[in-house]
């Protein structure tokens, strides 16, 4: 099963991990070719450590997949299926109605934590859940040979309009690390609601003790919104230390508000 990164469960990979003997395996390209110049930049934009400096491929190049013409019951859930699931045997399946434009192997380290597979996709697809608003999306997906594979899918641009930094991002819990937001501000100390860097390098331009937040956000001890810059980019983030649970941060690129006023207003809307 994949989970939608903004908290939506979405039915991906079946629990059936029975032989693919009697599908039409076709190696090679799995949907018709799409132009790499259509594609934005990598940007090369590395977190602060302890990051995980994945590299991306355009499309499959040298990646080891294969689709069918018919969707496997191992790769489906319900009748539904994303546009990506892992073989029995650990390939990478590409669904027949899904482009894939860029692809991480190995997002997780093969051995850690038992998983013997993991790729991360940008994939068109049709099947996109309608609320995402987009038919790109991001998945990323492991195993550990036992059991069907599980991940994530997200939307570019919810947080980041950068697929290796999401990975890294996505990543990072698994892998006993700080999300990027906590690699950019930490609270000055346990009854403070000041923010501080959290890393070398990275700069508080301007911060808003306890901000307003939403009706639906989550009653906190204390809480505080920044906009800071780390290697060059401005980023915007809200930290929140709630009242029981872990603390946990949240960072978003600027192009999703047009100031830093902007981003306490988003935050005072609840959206």
């Amino acid at each position: 099963m994949l989970a939608l990164g903004a908290g939506v469960w979405v039915d991906q990979a079946g629990s059936d991990r029975g032989s693919t003997e009697g599908d039409v395996a076709k190696p090679g390209p799995s949907a018709p070719q799409f132009d790499p110049s259509d594609l934005g930049p990598d940007p090369d934009y590395l977190a602060p450590e302890p990051n995980n400096p994945v590299e991306a491929v355009v499309g499959l190049t040298g990646v080891d997949h294969f689709t069918t013409a018919d969707i496997p019951d191992w790769a489906q859930e319900y009748g539904n299926h994303g546009p990506v699931a892992l073989s029995p045997d650990g390939r990478l399946w590409v669904a027949p109605d899904a482009t894939v434009r860029r692809t991480v192997v190995d997002p997780y380290v093969r051995g850690e934590d038992g998983v013997t597979a993991s790729y991360a996709v940008e994939a068109e697809y049709d099947g996109a859940p309608d609320d995402m608003g987009t038919d790109v999306v991001w998945v990323i997906i492991s195993t550990d040979g036992t059991g069907p594979g599980v991940g994530t899918m997200d939307e570019p641009g919810r947080w980041t309009d950068d697929f290796e930094l999401w990975v890294d991002d996505v990543t990072a819990h698994a892998q006993g690390r700080p999300s990027f937001a906590e690699r950019l501000v930490k609270f000055a100390g346990p009854d403070s609601s000041e923010l501080v860097p959290a890393s070398p390098g990275v700069e508080i331009l301007q911060q808003q003790p306890d901000p307003e937040l939403g009706p639906e956000s989550v009653s906190g001890k204390h809480s505080a919104a920044a906009e800071v810059t780390w290697a060059g980019e401005r980023w915007y983030v809200l930290a929140v230390d709630p009242r029981s649970g872990d603390g946990w941060s949240d960072a978003h690129d600027t192009s999703s508000q047009h100031d830093f006023a902007s981003f306490l207003a988003w935050l005072r809307s609840g959206a």
